[in-house]
């Protein structure tokens, strides 16, 4: 029950009724996210006359631009977060805001546990630490054993911002429109790396929905350089950490140059082409079948005593590669 404003009151009583509205307002807001979401993903606001939701919630709601986007961000990372979205009503929605900008799917529970013995403000401290972390350029201090922090901050993901004026983003949208008629699955930054590839790549071209590959040549014109610590085998790509599905990916199909001796491939250029050749240039993971960023794939690992032969190599694309390692 809300105790109603009147000024003058003593300092005990003005503090309890702060506080008291203070955690109605935080309970509301969380229903309001769960509200919205529910709106959002069975499009009712359709139902009720309106385009899009964030136009739904400029008119109905008067929200402003900045809480439709906290909103839709929020709504979003509870849809990928399942542990999250289920803690919500135990966590809170303060606490919640705090850790999706720095959880994915393989830390959430971690993230969750975090925020039921943790208070908002440690909570917040900690999440800077570990975006600081993700964001660190190479140091020496980098090159310490994996602490908690560590191990959180190789999963966050790096965000890019790009503006656009309203002309670019209308176009934008049309040939994200596009790209869903034509059927492409996978996540946006996959397709959008993609589509850079294309057109990067002067050897590899598409006319009619039918690529051509130049005969006989097996490797990336884009190459990713990652370095591993030879103390504690900590693995980095372009100064951020990696996680241990990325981190044993790019050791599955690499080249590694050793300072002072000769650089040498994981898998033998020979038997690359060759797999890659049999695969016909295209992900072997059922109902893929992508032709660019292709990687050969250790079915049994190497830890396990899996051999570099064709039989126990399968070509993959960098997407599918990936989920291989998370799920294993």
């Amino acid at each position: 029950m809300l105790t109603e404003f009147a000024p003058g009151r003593p300092a005990r009583e003005a503090d309890s009724a702060l506080k008291s509205a203070s955690s109605a307002e935080a309970a509301a807001r969380q229903c309001a996210v769960l509200w919205f979401g529910e709106i959002l993903a069975r499009g009712l606001h359709r139902e009720l006359g309106y385009a899009s939701m964030q136009q739904y919630a400029r008119v109905e709601l008067g929200y402003s631009e900045t809480r439709i986007s906290d909103f839709m961000r929020l709504v979003q990372a509870l849809e990928r977060l399942p542990a999250m979205k289920e803690a919500l009503p135990e966590i809170g929605y303060t606490k919640i805001r705090e850790i999706i900008q720095v959880a994915s799917p393989r830390t959430e529970e971690k993230w969750v546990e975090e925020a039921r013995t943790s208070t908002r403000a440690q909570l917040v401290q900690k999440v800077k630490r570990v975006r600081a972390r993700a964001t660190a350029k190479p140091a020496a201090s980098l090159f310490a054993p994996p602490a908690d922090e560590t191990v959180l901050a190789a999963e966050v993901p790096v965000r890019v911002s790009v503006e656009f004026t309203p002309e670019q983003h209308a176009r934008w949208e049309a040939l994200w429109e596009q790209v869903r008629k034509r059927g492409a699955n996978g996540d946006r930054a996959e397709l959008l790396l993609e589509a850079l590839q294309v057109m990067a790549s002067s050897e590899c071209s598409t006319t009619n929905n039918v690529e051509s590959f130049p005969r006989g040549k097996s490797d990336p014109n884009v190459h990713i350089h990652v370095h591993q610590c030879p103390d504690c085998g900590q693995v980095e790509a372009n100064g951020r950490p990696l996680g241990r599905a990325n981190a044993e990916r790019v050791q599955c199909d690499a080249v590694v140059s050793t300072p002072g001796k000769r650089a040498t491939a994981t898998i033998a250029p020979r038997i690359r082409r060759e797999v890659l050749a049999r695969d016909r240039h295209r992900c072997q993971a059922p109902g893929c079948g992508r032709t660019r960023f292709l990687e050969v794939h250790h079915k049994k690992p190497r830890a396990r005593g899996g051999a570099h032969e064709p039989a126990n190599l399968v070509t993959l694309c960098a997407s599918c590669h990936r989920l291989w390692h998370e799920r294993r």
